[in-house]
């Protein structure tokens, strides 16, 4: 059987203890400074009657040490806490819990020896008042100072010990029926207990807030961890299927498999797309990406962005169409965040419309440059539209339309775009489509960029020239090889340094050069790219890793190589070879082997 969890002093850690150990201290401390002041009324009544007791000043100046000797202590408190790295909670408990115990019984005989201080010689009204408020403040302290209840303890037995021996002697002919109402100060002792009940349960719930926060915390370190550590294994497969799936498209000569072929290249997409964003996701999500905002270029962005995806709209049936904006528009925006933002939304577009098209646009809103993606697709109910950001979040309209989407695409956006701390919204209507929107400012800098791109698609056609591939992975190779061959370039494959530079030693002088950085041999992919450049400087070289975070990779493009990330979608990757490769079919020749 489940039983409720006993909540005592005693049963807290004493980190615990030691927080409302603080509590109860800085309520001691106020009580002490302000006892004094809640005094003055009635000194100044004694004054105006021709009345000085001496036990008035002996009272006046005892609280006025005591509030010194409390104040002193609590700095001592505070440098106590402050080197508390030197001294654990409980060393810390036990030196300090009997010296704010013994300040608390202090502070509580000094609140009830007011009337004591005054004497039965003063008028009886005046005695009343001192009594009456001395009581208010001993209940009062019972749901302020009951933090720490052994505290409050000695603070309540003290001045209730002084009250009760004082009664008979400020009230000499009164005291016996004022006695019983003594039994009152038991209602306070009770309130003190519940008020520490709570105290209780409030430590007790933010120890569990933290306990699983800081499970759900590492919960999340490990799952980003893996996605980190598995991130080139997961996208080596990705990247071979697309290559290959490509290639068989290209081979194929039976018109009975085309339909079937194009619905695997859109599924060899899809899953491109969805291993991208769930690692993008994931990176996101464990801080490895900062936002550094430059200006930026709207115009060739979003024209390379609706290129990239032309294609994709063209094999769906659909039309994306683009109004660019002018040639001076520029944002201040972080270049790879905003291209990311602009291509799942166009992507997410395409993917949930059936029939009619995309539009990607720019508009001026309020002194703000405003891209906006508009689609035919099934909308967004209104319900839907908070948590449609949200990761693993599908609209119920769209899950008819498209069952292998998982709803990362928009939630990568919506971490772009909060990265970029620029706003994002959506306006729908069910049935008639949807309007998502980034709204970003004007750059405050004349020095402009385009985001950077391996390269923009361009048609499939016929390609000729050289190209070397290290690539350590056999699937992987074989995806290159057959696909550029397929493509008619002239490739050769390489799994290490050593044989690759076999082939530049049998004559083989590559115009393009692809080197993956992680290579089983164990050497840098970087290291060998930079060799390979200085035997072959008029090739074009680039990068290619399932890494995003790797030294070597931040280091190649800070010295402007280009990188490409795997998985590579070939469109791009065809786009690429044609800028890079010449045209002539006799140089094709010349070096063939």
């Amino acid at each position: 059987m489940n039983s409720e969890r006993v909540l005592s002093w005693d049963t807290l850690a004493p980190a615990a203890q030691l927080q409302l150990l603080g509590n109860s201290f800085m309520r001691v401390r106020d009580g002490c400074t302000v006892v004094p002041l809640l005094g003055l009324p009635g000194l100044a009544w004694l004054y105006s009657l021709g009345l000085w007791p001496p036990g008035i000043t002996l009272w006046w100046g005892a609280s006025l040490l005591l509030v010194g000797a409390v104040w002193g202590v609590w700095g001592l408190w505070q440098r106590a806490l402050k080197q508390r790295d030197s001294h654990d909670a409980a060393t810390l408990l036990a030196v300090w819990l009997p010296r704010v115990q013994a300040l608390a019984a202090l502070y509580g005989a000094l609140v009830m020896s007011s009337a004591a201080s005054a004497g039965p010689d003063t008028p009886f009204e005046l005695r009343v008042v001192f009594i009456c408020g001395s009581t208010l403040v001993v209940s009062a302290h019972a749901a302020h100072q009951s933090a720490a209840l052994v505290v409050f303890k000695r603070f309540f037995f003290t001045s209730y010990a002084v009250s009760l021996l004082s009664v008979p002697y400020v009230f000499p002919d009164h005291w016996p029926y004022l006695l019983p109402m003594h039994l009152a100060f038991g209602v306070f002792f009770r309130n003190a207990s519940i008020s520490h009940q709570f105290f209780l349960s409030n430590v007790d719930l933010t120890e569990r807030f933290r306990a699983a926060k800081g499970e759900a915390e590492q919960a999340l370190a490990v799952k980003n961890q893996f996605l980190a550590t598995a991130s080139h294994d997961l996208r080596q497969p990705v990247h071979a299927v697309g290559l290959l799936a490509e290639s068989i498209a290209l081979r194929n000569r039976d018109p009975a498999l085309d339909a079937t072929l194009q619905n695997l290249r859109q599924g060899v997409q899809s899953l491109q797309w969805m291993c991208n964003a769930l690692l993008d996701l994931s990176r996101i999500e464990a801080g490895a990406v900062q936002a550094r905002p430059q200006a930026v270029a709207l115009a060739p962005l979003l024209r390379e962005v609706a290129t990239l995806l032309g294609e994709s709209a063209r094999t769906r049936g659909l039309v994306l169409r683009l109004r660019p904006p002018p040639a001076s528009a520029r944002v201040q925006a972080d270049p790879m965040l905003l291209r990311q933002c602009v291509v799942n939304l166009v992507h997410n577009a395409l993917r949930y419309t059936q029939r009619g098209g995309v539009l990607l646009a720019v508009r001026r809103r309020a002194g703000y440059w405003q891209v906006e993606v508009w689609d035919t697709g099934p909308g967004v109910a209104a319900e839907e539209r908070e948590r449609i950001f949200s990761p693993f979040t599908r609209s119920a309209s769209v899950r008819v339309a498209d069952d292998a989407g998982y709803g990362l695409g928009l939630a990568v956006v919506a971490r772009c775009a909060e990265l970029m701390d620029a706003p994002l919204g959506l306006v729908s209507r069910l049935g008639r489509g949807s309007r998502f929107w980034l709204r970003l400012p004007p750059a405050t800098s004349s020095a402009v960029v385009v985001a950077p791109t391996p390269a923009t698609v361009a048609r499939q056609g016929g390609l000729q020239g050289r190209c070397l591939v290290v690539e350590d992975d056999p699937q992987v190779a074989a995806g290159w090889q057959q696909l550029l061959q397929d493509w008619g370039v002239q490739v050769r494959c390489a799994a290490d340094g050593a044989e690759a530079l076999g082939w530049l030693e049998q004559g083989f002088t590559p115009q393009a050069i692809f080197c993956d950085q992680r290579l089983r041999s164990g050497e840098s992919g970087f290291a060998l790219l930079q060799r390979l450049q200085a035997l072959c400087p008029d090739a074009a070289l680039a990068m290619v890793s399932g890494e995003w975070d790797s030294p070597a990779l931040r280091q190649a493009e800070e010295e402007g190589y280009l990188v490409l990330r795997k998985p590579v979608a070939p469109e791009q990757l065809h786009a690429l070879l044609r800028q890079w490769l010449p045209d002539s079919s006799e140089d094709y020749k010349k070096n063939s082997c």
